[in-house]
């Protein structure tokens, strides 16, 4: 094994409730957490002496948030609803934007569109052309919504046999990212990652390409989350892939090579990883996770600092 880079943990909660879902950066480089749980976004600074997780906002109608998204410098898409395991509650699932008005004035949350036959929108991803418009992958369903957080308006831009779930794991299109004209996505219980080109109002325009597989059987402790797309120094754009039980993977999106970047054997550094976003300096990814050793045990979800 090569050597890996070594990891600084930033944060993680104690009180063994809090699993975090989700990351974004904002544009002063503060991240931002959706967590399960308790259905709360944190604001945390990774500057910070003793980085702490600050309070944002909690969101009417769900206790569990996933997918939080940019749509522009202060205004963020946020996905929740009524959290069970591994999904939601039928009809539960909405849409909200967090705006950020002042500096230290509270957010403002805004219920922007309800999507009631959405079983677990999860990975989320704004149009860069429309950035209002997002997308959201429907876990459990296979499907891509696409929502107009002006409007409200909600519609599914595509669906496709490679974003269902199957047997193994009961989650399908997990994250997902819009690069280069592509929407890239990873299917947990399909074990692969791939793309699919997509139009400037995130329609599909051509076939699903399979990049990667996650190596060995695909199972609850062997599955693709979610991920970020960065460019190393000097090197080709990568997706950093987290899997769990305790992995991240990079993928070369040119030569399509996929490496152990960081985890695997016992290393508890990063435990049930969920997520990952870049550093605004382009030298580091954050990568969050569920912070649990066991299914059903406390979750201590985890902020981890990895340079690349």
């Amino acid at each position: 094994m090569s050597v890996q880079p070594t990891s600084r943990e930033l944060f993680a909660f104690e009180e063994g409730k809090t699993f975090i879902e989700n990351i974004a950066v904002r544009t002063d480089g503060t991240l931002l957490l959706s967590t399960f749980e308790n259905g709360r976004l944190y604001s945390l600074d990774p500057n910070a002496a003793t980085p702490k997780a600050e309070l944002v906002a909690e969101f009417p109608g769900a206790n569990g948030i996933t997918g939080v998204v940019a749509n522009s410098p202060n205004v963020f898409t946020v996905t929740g609803g009524d959290h069970k395991p591994f999904r939601f509650t039928l009809g539960s699932m909405k849409v909200y934007t967090v705006t950020f008005e002042e500096p230290g004035q509270p957010a403002v949350v805004k219920t922007v569109a309800e999507v009631p036959d959405a079983e677990m929108l999860n990975g989320i991803a704004a149009l860069p052309s429309r950035p209002h418009v997002v997308l959201s992958a429907d876990s459990i369903k296979g499907r891509i919504f696409r929502i107009d957080t002006s409007t409200g308006a909600v519609d599914v831009a595509f669906s496709d046999p490679a974003l269902e779930p199957n047997e193994s794991v009961p989650l399908g299109v997990n994250g997902i990212k819009i690069f280069e004209s592509h929407l890239y996505f990873a299917n947990s219980a399909k074990g692969f990652f791939g793309r699919v080109p997509i139009g400037p109002d995130g329609s599909k325009t051509g076939g699903v390409e399979i990049i990667a597989h996650i190596p060995g059987t695909t199972n609850p402790n062997n599955a693709y989350d979610d991920f970020d797309i960065a460019r190393p120094a000097g090197g080709n754009p990568t997706a950093y892939v987290t899997a769990h039980l305790n992995k991240v993977y990079s993928i070369d999106l040119v030569t399509k090579e996929q490496k152990l970047f960081f985890g695997g054997g016992d290393s508890k550094a990063v435990l049930h990883p969920t997520s990952v976003a870049t550093a605004k300096d382009g030298k580091s990814i954050y990568v969050v996770t569920g912070g649990f050793e066991t299914f059903g045990g406390p979750a201590k979800g985890q902020v981890v600092e990895i340079p690349i």
